[in-house]
């Protein structure tokens, strides 16, 4: 009796152990069967956003960040904020951009919005010329601005040239295609921006007004 008992566990082990074997194989082919993880997937549009560099234009700010050319209060030769060298008069005015409007030596003055500072604008022939800031926030791609020194101007921009203007005063022009920048100075230091049309800008700073 005891044998046939010891007969019966041991059959019943040898199952048990047998259907452990099948479910261990049966895992272990389900596992290499398994297809391996798909790589995450880059879109074009991360690819093209997030670059190592940055490929920029020409010009005399060329080396300037990324992240200026998205300031509003970033100066380029051709315009700063919304006033952009051949903006015309006009829509600026009716954005509530330009107040104050006046007769200035051959061309028309106004005043800028306060939210920029409140730039000098001249137009000629209905559309945007000169803009003048002195703004402290306003700031060329390379960070030259109001209460930069003349020398760091000169460094950031070393194709311009120093220019004369009315009772001695002295600024740095840079000419940048038909566009050029000025940065007035006083004792060594920016005391105004002006940018737009090269011979326009030149001529404001000479003579102290007009376009």
């Amino acid at each position: 009796m005891r044998r046939s008992s010891l007969v019966v566990m041991t059959a019943v082990l040898a199952l048990t152990a047998l259907a452990g074997c099948s479910d261990d194989e049966e895992k272990a082919g389900n596992e290499a069967a398994a297809p391996p993880a798909a790589a995450p997937v880059v879109s074009d549009d991360v690819a093209e956003t997030a670059p190592p560099g940055i490929e920029r234009p020409g010009g005399i700010d060329a080396q300037a960040p990324s992240a200026g050319a998205l300031n509003p209060f970033t100066i380029t030769a051709g315009g700063f904020g919304p006033y952009q060298v051949d903006e015309p008069q006009a829509e600026l005015v009716d954005a509530g951009s330009v107040s104050g409007l006046k007769d200035a030596a051959g061309c028309t003055a106004a005043t800028g919005s306060v939210m920029f500072g409140k730039p000098d604008v001249y137009f000629a022939q209905g559309k945007l010329a000169v803009f003048v800031t002195k703004s402290e926030n306003a700031r060329t791609g390379t960070g030259v601005g109001v209460g930069s020194t003349l020398a760091d101007a000169q460094a950031k921009y070393p194709s311009g040239k120093l220019l004369s203007g009315a009772g001695g005063a002295q600024a740095w022009q840079v000419v940048d295609g038909t566009n050029a920048l000025i940065f007035s100075t006083s004792a060594d230091k920016v005391t105004a921006v002006a940018g737009g049309l090269a011979a326009s800008v030149e001529k404001n700073f000479t003579s102290g007004t007009g376009c």
